[in-house]
């Protein structure tokens, strides 16, 4: 099939077909059918969309977090901003095992942070008393026992990531205990991960997990029409196509390619009176056989291949 663009009339009148076949409206503002969703594209713009809002929560909360877990984690450390990615809400079920949990709610707003790393024995053995050494294993799981002492500096990040949501949206998120934001975080088809890494003293990560449309706002769902398929093809009909009738094929090495010079004879595989495929748009279509008209090369079609190219 050739590469050009349809003309202008053309996709006039493939337009044209479309209105006419489109229900009727009863009223202004008004449709009287059941619109299709396009929920896939919508979620993946969405999703784009929020990841470089999450980007900016983040940097805000690495300020604030700073200087609250100073009180909670010793030694030198810094806390950076790893990236953001779109995942699937399944796939953070396996992430969110062996650390410590937490999650945020400003009104529908949810929001779930979590902690992995030797950061939680770290701060645990801190508020202990005991001293901080990295001398256990960083991708071992932290006991129940860490994981109740980090809460406090859990919850000191978890404060952080408060103030930076009310210096963007103006509005108060806190923690919240409902275990429901962990089943709707998985149940949810595109889910926008932030990394945050511990360096320096000790190691760890912070994973903070946003559904998309708590960041950004939800775009106008598109209705689309089921067309007449009639007047589809009608307005396709005249389209010119470029079909393609192979005589015949030859296979040559590079070298042999090299080599040609005018004069020379190739057999190919078929006979003058062979059947030899008609394509369109790659796709074949028929067989013919090779015939002359009038003085001039032609194909006499003898079969017609059905359902070629069609989608089921």
């Amino acid at each position: 099939m050739s590469d050009a663009l349809l003309d202008p009339e053309e996709m006039e009148a493939i337009q044209a077909a479309i209105r006419e076949s489109a229900p009727p409206r009863r009223g202004p503002g008004s449709i009287d059918h059941e619109p299709t969703r396009l929920a896939l594209i919508a979620d993946d713009r969405m999703a784009d969309a929020a990841r470089p809002v999450l980007i900016g929560l983040a940097n805000r909360a690495v300020r604030f977090a700073q200087k609250a877990l100073k009180n909670h984690l010793p030694g030198v450390w810094q806390l950076d901003v790893v990236g953001a990615e779109v995942v699937d809400g399944a796939s953070a079920k396996d992430e969110l095992r062996g650390g410590w949990i937490a999650g945020l709610r400003s009104g529908d707003a949810e929001m779930l942070v979590a902690t992995h790393g030797a950061v939680i024995d770290v701060a645990a053995a801190r508020r202990c008393g005991a001293p901080a050494t990295m001398t256990s294993d960083p991708n071992r799981a932290p006991s129940n026992v860490s994981l109740r002492l980090f809460q406090p500096a859990g919850r000191a990040l978890l404060d952080a990531w408060s103030a930076s949501w009310k210096e963007v949206f103006s509005t108060d998120m806190a923690a919240s205990a409902d275990l429901g934001i962990v089943s709707r975080l998985i149940e949810a088809r595109s889910v926008v991960r932030l990394v945050l890494t511990f360096s320096g003293a000790m190691s760890g990560r912070v994973s903070v997990y946003v559904r998309p449309e708590v960041l950004v706002q939800r775009p106008v769902a598109l209705a689309a029409f089921k067309a007449d398929a009639l007047r589809i093809a009608g307005a396709l009909a005249n389209v010119p196509v470029e079909v393609v009738v192979e005589l015949g094929t030859l296979r040559l090495r590079l070298r042999e390619l090299r080599k040609i010079t005018p004069g020379q004879t190739y057999t190919l595989q078929g006979f003058v009176d062979s059947r030899v495929p008609v394509y369109c748009g790659g796709v074949l279509k028929a067989w013919a056989r090779p015939i002359v008209c009038r003085g001039v090369l032609a194909v006499q079609i003898e079969a017609v291949v059905h359902g070629q190219g069609m989608k089921s």
